[in-house]
C-alpha cells in the first residue's frame, strides 16, 4: 500500500493540532484556576456545580434578609428602651405628684413635664427607618401609626399585622412589633373583682394623668383625683412591663439571627468545599500535564519537520 505525501502531511498537521489544543486547554486551566472551564470538560461536574452555585446564591439571599431584619429589630429595641425610660420617668413624677404635700402649682409643673414625655412618646411611636417606613406601622408602614383625633387624643392608624421575612429555608420571622402591640396592649388585665380593669392604652394613661394634674380649680374631686393617680401609676407599671416583654422578644429574635448566621456560615463552607471539589484545579497535576503537553507539542513539531524533508528526489542525484 502506498501512502501519499499529502496523507503524511495531513496526519502530522492533525497530530500537531491535537497537541496544541491539549496544551492550550491546560494553559487555560492554569490561568483560570478551574479544572472545569466549559461544561464539555466534565458535564456531570458542571451540572452539579450549577446546583451548588444556586444553593450558595439562596444562602446569600437569606443572609441579606437577616441583615435587614436585624437592623429593624435593633431599631425597635432602641426605641423601646427609650420608651421604657419615658414611662419610668412618668412613674417617678406621678409618685411625687400624688403626695398630699404637693401644691397645685407643683402639680402643674409635673403636668408640663409629663406632657413633654407624652409628646416624646408619640414621636417614638411614629419613628421611621432609613427608607422612610414607619417602624411601628405594621403592614401600613407608609403612614404614621399614631395620629391626633378631633378631640386631641392619640388614635392608632397603622396595621396590627407585622411584615415577615424569610431568614432561612423554613423560618419566617416577624420584623418587630406593631404599634398596637407595644403601646395599646397590656400583658394582662386580670384583676380582682373589686378593682377596675386596667387601661391598656399608654397614651390614654398619659392624657388622663395630664388632665388630673392640670386641674387646679377643683373640677375633679380630691378623692377621685387620688384614685386617678393610683390607676395611672398601675397602668404605667403595666405599660412598662409590656414594653420590657416586647424587648425580650426582640432580643430572642436577635439571638436566633446570630445562631442562623453561624449555621449559614457553616453551610456556606460546605457549599464552597463541594464547589471546589467539583471544578477547582489541582495545580500540581495541571503543572505536570502542562509540561507533558509542551513536550508532546514540541515532539510533534520536530517529527513534522523531519518527515516533510523526506523525498525521493533527495536520493536521485
Amino acid at each position: 500500500m502506498r501512502i501519499s505525501t499529502v496523507t503524511i502531511f495531513d496526519q502530522n498537521v492533525n497530530s500537531m493540532n491535537r497537541q496544541q489544543a491539549d496544551f492550550m486547554k491546560v494553559g487555560q486551566q492554569l490561568a483560570t484556576g478551574k479544572r472545569v472551564v466549559s461544561p464539555s470538560d466534565d458535564p456531570q461536574a458542571a451540572a452539579r456545580a450549577i446546583d451548588v452555585g444556586q444553593s450558595i446564591a439562596v444562602n446569600e439571599q437569606f443572609k441579606t434578609a437577616r441583615v435587614s431584619v436585624r437592623n429593624n429589630l435593633g431599631q425597635q429595641e432602641s426605641i423601646l428602651n427609650s420608651a421604657s425610660d419615658i414611662v419610668s420617668r412618668a412613674k417617678t413624677l406621678m409618685i411625687q405628684a400624688s403626695s398630699d404635700t404637693v401644691s397645685d402649682v407643683d402639680r402643674l409643673a409635673v403636668a408640663s413635664e409629663i406632657n413633654g414625655l407624652y409628646e416624646a412618646l408619640i414621636g417614638l411611636g411614629n419613628s421611621t427607618d432609613g427608607s422612610g417606613r414607619y417602624t411601628f406601622g405594621g403592614y401600613a408602614d407608609g403612614r404614621a401609626p399614631f395620629e391626633r383625633a378631633a378631640d386631641g387624643t392619640v388614635v392608632f392608624g397603622g396595621s396590627e399585622n407585622v411584615r415577615e421575612e424569610r431568614v432561612d429555608g423554613d423560618r419566617l420571622m416577624k420584623v418587630g412589633h406593631s404599634g398596637f402591640d407595644v403601646f395599646l396592649t397590656s400583658l394582662s388585665n386580670a384583676r380582682t373583682t373589686s378593682e377596675p380593669e386596667l387601661n391598656s392604652n399608654v397614651f390614654r394613661t398619659f392624657e388622663k394623668a395630664i388632665a388630673a394634674l392640670s386641674d387646679t380649680d377643683g373640677t375633679i374631686p380630691q378623692a377621685e383625683k387620688r384614685t386617678i393617680f393610683g390607676d395611672v401609676m398601675r397602668e404605667l407599671d403595666n405599660a412598662q412591663d409590656n414594653m420590657l416583654t416586647k424587648r425580650a422578644a426582640i432580643g430572642a429574635r436577635l439571638n436566633e439571627l446570630d445562631t442562623l448566621d453561624i449555621v449559614a456560615s457553616n453551610r456556606n463552607l460546605g457549599y464552597q468545599q463541594t464547589m471546589s471539589d467539583l471544578v477547582d484545579l489541582d495545580y500540581v497535576q495541571a503543572s505536570a500535564d502542562y509540561n507533558l503537553s509542551m513536550v508532546g507539542l514540541q515532539a510533534a513539531q520536530k517529527a513534522f519537520v523531519d518527515i516533510k524533508g523526506l523525498s525521493l528526489f533527495n536520493y536521485i542525484r
